[in-house]
């Protein structure tokens, strides 16, 4: 896990075009003959670091749901707990992770490794986050007659979308009117009267 993260580290303080993988061997105290024992070469390093990274997000993102929906003592509280997982284009640093993560997407087009690696991490998440919207559809904190696969894979594409506030600049919502919209998204996803669990 060292040389993913030291990959990671010079990747997001860099830039991929930084990697050298003398400076991770000295960084993470390797040799070359370790390195290469867990990656086939530099662009492997590389694909196998953001696809880490990407992983560790949708397993933190899914989690913290997932540790909301056990632990709400009901509708009002589920949403205040699912606040930090909205979309947030206005924090620098979630806009900085999910431009990362659509340069990744955009990347699989040219390297057919990475569009599997991607396309795996991509199923596995919506997998995981499907489970927890069904899950929320048992406990009645989930309408029954929404779709978890369509409503997960519309979350996912909104979050992802949501870049586009920071490229619009002063003609974009401002932030008050964004999470106005959000808080009325997610609300309309519950039913009337949540059942109690």
């Amino acid at each position: 896990m060292a040389l993913i993260d030291a990959t990671l580290d010079l990747i997001f303080e860099k830039g991929i075009d930084a990697v050298r993988l003398d400076d991770i061997i000295s960084e993470v105290g390797v040799t070359t003959g370790s390195l290469y024992w867990h990656f086939r070469d530099r662009d492997d390093l590389i694909r196998q670091a953001l696809a880490e990274h990407l992983r560790r997000s949708i397993e933190a993102t899914v989690e913290g749901i997932n540790t909301a929906l056990d632990t709400a003592t009901g509708r009002d509280d589920y949403l205040a707990q699912l606040t930090p997982f909205l979309a947030n284009p206005f924090d620098p640093e979630h806009v900085d992770a999910r431009w990362r993560r659509f340069e990744l997407l955009v990347s699989t087009r040219r390297d057919p490794e990475l569009r599997e690696l991607m396309r795996d991490l991509q199923v596995r998440g919506q997998r995981a986050f499907v489970d927890v919207l069904t899950k929320a559809q048992q406990r009645g904190m989930f309408r029954d007659d929404l779709d978890p696969v369509a409503v997960a894979t519309a979350i996912n594409a909104l979050s992802l979308g949501s870049n586009i506030v920071g490229v619009l600049g002063d003609d974009g919502p401002t932030p008050a009117a964004w999470f106005g919209l959000m808080g009325f998204f997610v609300a309309s996803m519950f039913p009337d009267q949540p059942k109690q669990s």
